[in-house]
């Protein structure tokens, strides 16, 4: 019975390192931003949610957009030294948010050469996305090979798996009269008040999944001073946002209309030039059937892996059912001896025929 208990440890050791390594692997990893351009750390600082360091009007914000961890670092190359702050969130639609939020109205449209990321610059802030990052740099004075560095800083970073796909909301907005730099996306009311203040934000049901995006635009009539904004709210279903629509056509001021899980507002304008903007926007639902990808070399490592976890659950099942059924059994012999000790064979019956 005790080597039977020593093979089931072995066994159970032998087997937990891999079935911990499986399950490391599929968590994200903690911020770490890169080394680049001859830009070396001399002070790094990994915050969590209980020590985030920002002003308390940020925190709901970024509490919104699913803010995981922050990161500080000073980088120093030769006598220069320059700020950088790395921000990570659970997904790319965090990060986008986060970008609208911290971009100022005056900052001018950044390359940096990664498709489908933001970025921004003013002065010597720039300010970029990168996947589930968002990474705010503070230079000491902007140079020639200022955007080349970014473009490295960026490459370097790596983005949590399965986490890069940017909300579609924005792609809603019209672009004819658009500012670019008045686009602010919304995951909660708190995000949603500091970009609109003529909607009332906890009444639009962001606790049911709404989210939201907000845009200026140019003054559609001679006689408007002050350029219309509208705003694009998006519901997991055409009936929840067919349960708001009421709130929104009741606001003063606002002409709304729904198209499927979306509700447009406008404010600003009226008449022609509001409808205008309410039809440019229609909720178009693409049904895409993706094809099973083929496992290629890169995937053999894990699949490998899988087989040993599966042969070691599989050895692990069989030690603890053997274990199980041989100790029931032993113990029945002393509790029930008589019932179940072994009879002893009885003797062979001869027919003594010659």
């Amino acid at each position: 019975m005790l080597r039977a208990r020593g093979g089931f440890l072995a066994a159970f050791l032998l087997f937990l390192p891999l079935t911990v390594n499986a399950r490391a692997w599929g968590s994200p990893p903690s911020p770490a931003l890169p080394e680049f351009a001859g830009w070396q750390k001399v002070q790094s600082a990994t915050l969590d949610r209980s020590g985030w360091g920002l002003p308390a009007t940020d925190v709901p914000v970024m509490t919104e957009f699913g803010l995981q961890s922050l990161e500080r670092d000073t980088y120093q190359r030769q006598d220069r030294k320059i700020q950088v702050e790395g921000y990570r969130f659970a997904d790319a639609g965090g990060a986008y948010g986060a970008f609208t939020y911290y971009r100022p109205d005056n900052y001018s449209v950044f390359d940096l050469a990664q498709p489908h990321d933001q970025a921004a610059s003013g002065d010597t802030h720039i300010l970029f996305t990168r996947g589930d990052w968002l990474i705010r740099v503070t230079m000491d004075e902007l140079t020639a090979m200022t955007a080349s560095e970014m473009r490295e800083l960026a490459a370097r970073l790596s983005p949590t798996a399965g986490t890069s796909q940017l909300p579609s909301l924005p792609y809603y907005l019209p672009r004819h009269d658009l500012d670019v730099n008045s686009i602010h996306y919304a995951e909660g009311p708190a995000g949603f008040a500091t970009a609109c203040s003529w909607l009332p934000a906890p009444a639009l049901g962001f606790n049911m999944g709404a989210e939201a995006i907000v845009g200026t635009y140019g003054a559609a009539e001679a006689n408007e001073a002050v350029p219309a904004q509208m705003v694009v709210l998006a519901y997991p279903t055409p009936q929840i946002a067919r349960s708001h629509l009421a709130a929104l056509q009741q606001t003063p001021g606002v002409e709304s209309r729904r198209t499927g899980p979306i509700l447009v507002a406008v404010h600003g304008v009226s008449g022609a030039a509001a409808d205008q903007l309410l039809q440019s926007v229609n909720y178009d639902a693409d049904v895409t059937t993706v094809p099973p990808t083929p496992m290629g070399i890169e995937g053999l490592p894990s699949m490998i892996l899988a087989i040993f976890v599966l042969c070691g659950f599989i050895i692990l099942v069989s030690v603890v059912v053997g274990l199980l059924t041989g100790g029931l059994r032993v113990l029945l012999q002393r509790v029930l001896p008589r019932r179940f000790h072994k009879l002893e064979p009885k003797g062979l019956i001869q027919l003594h025929l010659d």
